[in-house]
């Protein structure tokens, strides 16, 4: 039933690690080479993913198969979209592994919902930091071990294609309640965004053909990373704003998990973002926001007020000084070529005539950055699918070599609306040039 651990290091057993790699020993009758269509078979199995993942002890070592076990998976994740290369993972009712192979395209052979079963013996169990996979072999190179996906061969005599189906449910977890047992299995996360930094941000970097990690999180600011390829097909796609649900196989690099989506089929997040005030509760009559919860080099994020990078990934932050907390934003150290951030208040009643009045402050003028605006049909999350009018109201002083002191805007008359209204402040800069630090508190509707 169990195999025996062999430890491979890079300094021998040389013919141990040749007979890993050509592996073509005499096989049961009932193990044939996969079908080329239709549906596959059903094979006998004596051991489980988990069982199997046991046995595999130090990281980065290989672990030679030599006993006739044998384990059957469904496969949940394939290399159809470019997320994984060469790879797929498989799953049964104890956990998942991920497999890899020497060759590519495995959705025509393995796609997700296909059972397959692997006879084990000839192939090793190693991890890329953390993370087991099953793997064909090893090759030593100047001293050096590196794995081999799974030969033709070695496909030929040793995975089986079974029957095509559903692949399993996802289970549902918080990202607090993640651990060791759910690494390469499928997983929902609910009621999780992407943090403010990574919204509307491509998922992968497909020019430079390299993976990228975003962060998602839930309302209590619990994270996990998600990671996607330069080569997936959606990687020049951006990321919801929203709020939602998200599933994939869940993965691990070192102490970090990080989940890999297998197409946008599964991001759904269109809901309102953590703290946001939902669009059809009743509009404010009154507003008087001192900003007192803000924290100091921080993102603001007050409930209610919706804080939108529209272009590059800098938000209004909390700021301070001689103890009176305001929000700020600037394009200075940036390296961005254009940034654009919009600070809105919640959903306000202008049915009958309101005043608005706030106070400014600009610090080391280059440019008039920050501009206020209105809006009667603003939707609560799409900013440039609304109407804006802007405001006019009394600036600060220019100065070029610091601080300007606050300054009240003066009061403002709102246009009367039977929709609810809101309210922006907007800070366009670049690195360049435009590079003035703009300041906003007190903001008052009456």
């Amino acid at each position: 039933m169990f195999f025996h651990k062999n430890k491979f290091r890079t300094s021998g057993f040389v013919a141990a690690l040749l007979l890993a790699v050509t592996f073509v020993a005499c096989v049961k009758t009932e193990f044939d080479q996969p079908p080329v269509g239709g549906d596959g078979q059903d094979i006998p199995i004596n051991t489980t993913i988990k069982a199997l993942k046991g046995y595999h002890e130090v990281d980065g070592g290989y672990d030679l198969i030599t006993e006739d076990l044998v384990i059957a998976g469904t496969v949940i994740m394939d290399d159809r979209t470019g997320n994984y290369y060469k790879t797929i993972v498989i799953q049964d009712s104890t956990g998942g592994i991920e497999v890899k192979f020497s060759n590519g395209y495995l959705y025509n052979r393995y796609p997700v919902g296909r059972k397959i079963y692997i006879r084990c013996k000839g192939l090793m169990l190693t991890d890329y930091n953390d993370l087991i996979q099953l793997v064909g072999g090893v090759v030593v190179e100047n001293g050096q071990s590196s794995d081999i996906g799974i030969t033709e061969n070695q496909e030929r005599t040793q995975v089986v294609r079974g029957f095509l189906g559903a692949a399993p449910a996802p289970k549902v977890v918080s990202i607090s309640q993640i651990n060791v047992n759910h690494v390469s299995t499928l997983i929902t996360l609910e009621d999780v965004e992407f943090v403010k930094a990574d919204t509307a941000q491509t998922w992968g970097d497909a020019p430079s053909q390299t993976s990228l990690n975003r962060t998602i999180q839930n309302c209590s600011g619990a994270q996990l990373l998600v990671r996607t390829s330069g080569f997936a097909d959606f990687a020049v796609e951006k990321t919801p704003r929203g709020k939602g649900t998200i599933t994939g196989v869940l993965g691990v690099y070192n102490d970090d998990y990080q989940l890999y989506i297998r197409d946008l089929n599964d991001v759904s997040m269109d809901s309102l973002r953590c703290g946001a005030i939902d669009p059809n509760a009743p509009g404010l009559t009154s507003l008087n926001e001192a900003f007192d919860g803000v924290t100091s080099n921080q993102d603001v994020a007050l409930a209610g007020w919706l804080n939108i990078a529209v272009q590059g990934t800098r938000f209004w932050r909390g700021s301070s000084f001689s103890g009176d907390k305001f929000c700020q934003a600037t394009a200075f150290q940036s390296n961005l070529s254009n940034m654009e951030t919009w600070m809105i208040t919640p959903p306000l009643d202008l049915k009958v005539q309101r005043t608005l009045s706030f106070e400014t402050s600009s610090g080391y003028w280059r440019h008039d950055g920050l501009t206020v605006w209105v809006s009667t049909n603003f939707d609560g999350q799409n900013v440039a699918a609304a109407i804006w009018s802007q405001l006019n109201y009394t600036l600060p002083p220019q100065d070029p070599n610091g601080y300007s002191a606050f300054v009240p805007s003066g009061n403002i008359a709102l246009p009367i609306s039977n929709n609810k209204s809101y309210v922006a402040f907007k800070y366009v800069g670049n690195t360049s040039t435009n590079t003035t630090t703009w300041r906003f508190d007190d903001v008052k509707m009456q």
